[in-house]
């Protein structure tokens, strides 16, 4: 049974793509990470011992620690944590319990490379359609709640991706792009392993019907909304 320390896996899974979602931490030790190279949706990594100093960037909003079984390591974080007024809890069974309820799991090795804010950085082109507003709302609701989009004239994608060392996004001939049949949101279900526990976006054979639900999900105002969030012009 949760504690006022701890929480579920099937609680925290619920709160996973929502507004309500509180900073995941992973704080497993190198060598559990390296056991299993995947994240909680999310989840961003981070030193225990380090909590004292990293703590403070969280203060005033809610955290939840995880570690390779939700004991030391995550008990000890989340009480540093609060101790600098971060509403912290310790996920119960810690990496192995959830993985053990087989729910989702990112493969580390599929993210870009974060900045010196901890942020992943992705770069596309201006003035994004359909498929370039799915695939953002996917990274910033299931990736990274924190990403970074920066939105350029299409001949410099690539170049910029290149010379600021940053992911370009759903351009011709690069990683996350089209492939085939597969459109760039589909792409990144199958990369980042979500498969039958995919976001209900991705859900339906027809790619228009599959886009319209990918946008829904994110509001009747999609672009709008989107165009505010992510600093773009939308189209």
């Amino acid at each position: 049974m949760s504690s006022f320390t701890s929480i579920s896996p099937d609680k925290l899974a619920r709160l996973i793509g929502t507004a309500n979602m509180p900073a995941l931490i992973d704080v497993r030790t190198d060598e559990d990470f390296a056991a299993d190279q995947r994240l909680i949706p999310g989840a961003v990594r981070r030193n225990h011992q380090a909590a004292p100093d990293w703590g403070k960037e969280f203060s005033g909003h809610s955290a939840i620690v995880v570690c390779l079984r939700g004991e030391k390591l995550a008990q000890g974080t989340a009480a540093w944590l609060r101790y600098v007024n971060v509403e912290a809890e310790a996920l119960e069974g810690g990496f192995e319990g959830w993985k053990a309820a087989k729910l989702p799991l990112v493969p580390a090795s599929k993210l870009p490379a974060r900045d010196a804010l901890g942020r992943t950085v992705w770069v596309t082109r201006a003035r994004p359609k359909i498929d370039r507003i799915a695939c953002p709302w996917l990274i910033r609701r299931f990736i990274d709640p924190n990403a970074v989009f920066l939105f350029v004239a299409p001949a410099e994608v690539v170049a910029v991706g290149e010379r600021f060392q940053r992911r370009p996004l759903r351009y011709r001939n690069v990683f996350w792009s089209h492939r085939g049949e597969l459109c760039t949101f589909d792409v990144m279900i199958e990369e980042f392993g979500f498969g039958d526990t995919a976001p209900a976006a991705a859900g339906d054979d027809s790619e228009g019907r599959r886009y319209r639900a990918a946008r829904s999900v994110a509001g009747s105002g999609a672009q709008p909304m989107l165009g505010a969030l992510f600093g773009c012009g939308v189209s």
